[in-house]
């Protein structure tokens, strides 16, 4: 009896120890965010300091797509549902409706979730036709999903200079509806 509950109690203890791993929940996209905040690493030989642009403050790169191409920080709203985005709000009509630039009926812009399992949020990926007429694909890596926020993080873009350089954007948005 004394030999069983020692190894009762070892299998216990050796149990106890285990180390338990967490699985990330769902993402969880769907509602209204406002960009609030926006962090831009120039990727070159120099190491150009970070740029982050705060409550009123304007980032403007003419060389992506519109309207990536002027973010107005707490003014650029993003819409997900589930399949669905719409970008840059324009206005509320005087029923309550939201007035979007991209993304109106019929003209849906749909996103796709790249890599998303178990241990990784994954990617989203979408395509949509400028106001000037051209094609823009759009792929952020989601870095944090929270409960009242998100962070995604481009995956950067070439620009022409001296050296060429990679811009990478991180967007930390925070949900402000359903």
């Amino acid at each position: 009896m004394r030999r069983i509950v020692g190894i009762l109690m070892f299998l216990v203890l050796l149990s106890g120890c285990e180390k338990y791993v967490v699985e990330k929940s769902d993402i969880t996209l769907s509602g209204k965010y406002v960009i609030s905040k926006l962090n831009v690493v120039n990727v070159d030989q120099n190491q150009t300091p970070d740029s982050l642009y705060l409550l009123g403050s304007t980032y403007v790169n003419h060389n992506l797509p519109k309207p990536f191409d002027s973010i107005v920080i707490d003014n650029f709203y993003l819409h997900m549902d589930y399949s669905t985005i719409r970008i840059n709000l324009l206005g509320v009509t005087p029923t309550g409706t939201d007035i979007w630039e991209y993304g109106k009926s019929p003209n849906e812009i749909f996103y796709n979730i790249i890599g998303n399992n178990s241990y990784n949020n994954g990617f989203i990926q979408f395509t949509y036709v400028t106001s000037d007429g051209n094609a823009a694909t759009m792929t952020f890596l989601i870095e944090d999903d929270g409960f009242e926020s998100l962070q995604l993080k481009s995956s950067g873009a070439w620009f022409e200079s001296e050296m060429g350089q990679k811009q990478v954007m991180t967007l930390g948005l925070t949900r402000v509806g359903p």
